[in-house]
């Protein structure tokens, strides 16, 4: 027998259990993977908890895929297939943040699928223990589909989602804390980016530029140190400050999704260009004449032309930006 999925109007914005946004995966999914699964979401929310299982044309999901970061959509199901794969084959953990209750448990994410070639209808479920938890009536993150599937990052997303029900709230000035250990785990960094400086500058803060550029709402990230010692002590735990954008920003940030994505990646790459330079120049105005006549030095290596004076704090910006990247990233200026 064939399955026919029945067509009906795609949720924009989904409200998401914090339960499921909450969950960790034993092993990390990857960034087409989260975005497929907010989909499956989507598509079932009006039939969750009516029917145990819920059908989709997996040509809507490319389609929406495409047009949502303004792409060529792709000719076959085979990455769709691959990514439904990783999902049932994903178990995952609940309750890691501590919102709900205290008792641990575990299920798989994504329960039996089935896809009929002829017509590409995926028939899929969620485990019991899973739709119990996208049903939950407790707390919700309403979640922009749109925005779900312009990020760039798993990173950002998985922050987006935790991030979005603080911006919910009417708390005057809402804010998430969480122990370093947890945030870990939530984002799959339990054995990546041991170093805190290599978490917040590879992962945290490219999350948060493309959460503050495409999101309603703002986020800055406060680190919580404990000891002393070099940079006043270990890094033991984080708040994300949330402030929600007014009307004017929000529309900026809707205008953004609008682009094409080539063009954000070239405008979101000059803007780096120009933000590093910056960086890089007002960290060497601060530093000791050795420090800078290393880096001229190491300028000049390079090839680059550096004019005589070189280190003089008016000289500067005459030649740091060339290099100001390999700063940034040798010496963690942030």
């Amino acid at each position: 027998m064939t399955l026919v999925a029945t067509k009906r109007p795609l949720l924009e914005r989904v409200a998401k259990a914090t339960g499921s946004v909450e969950i960790v995966p034993r092993k990390p999914l990857a960034l087409v993977d989260r975005r497929l699964y907010n989909y499956l979401l989507a598509s079932a929310y009006q039939d969750l908890g009516k029917v145990a299982k819920h059908t989709v044309r997996l040509s809507e999901v490319r389609q929406f895929a495409a047009e949502a970061r303004g792409g060529q959509e792709d000719a076959d199901n085979r990455r769709l297939k691959e990514s439904i794969t990783r999902l049932m084959g994903t178990v995952v953990e609940f309750n890691v943040l501590g919102s709900a209750s205290e008792v641990w448990e575990a299920s798989q994410l994504l329960g039996p699928c089935r896809i009929e070639n002829a017509t590409g209808v995926l028939t899929y479920s969620f485990p019991p223990m899973i739709a119990e938890r996208l049903r939950e009536p407790a707390l919700y993150s309403l979640i922009n589909l749109k925005v779900v599937f312009q990020f760039d990052s798993k990173y950002s997303l998985t922050l987006y989602e935790i991030l979005q029900r603080f911006a919910d709230r009417s708390a005057a000035d809402p804010y998430w804390s969480v122990r370093i250990e947890d945030l870990r785990a939530v984002l799959g960094c339990v054995d990546r980016l041991r170093d805190w400086m290599d978490l917040r500058r590879r992962a945290l803060d490219p999350a948060l530029e493309e959460i503050n550029r495409l999101a309603t709402f703002e986020v800055s990230l406060d680190e919580i140190r404990q000891g002393g010692g070099r940079g006043g002590g270990k890094v033991v735990g984080a708040v994300f400050r949330v402030r929600r954008k007014e009307l004017a920003e929000a529309e900026a940030a809707r205008r953004e999704i609008e682009k094409p994505k080539v063009q954000r990646r070239g405008e979101r790459k000059v803007r780096l260009e120009i933000n590093a330079a910056a960086k890089a120049v007002r960290w060497l105005e601060g530093a000791d004449a050795a420090t800078r006549m290393r880096w001229q030095a190491r300028a000049e290596e390079l090839g680059v032309t550096v004019p005589k004076g070189g280190i003089s704090r008016e000289n500067l910006p005459k030649w740091v930006p060339a290099i100001a990247k390999l700063i940034c990233d040798e010496e963690g200026v942030r």
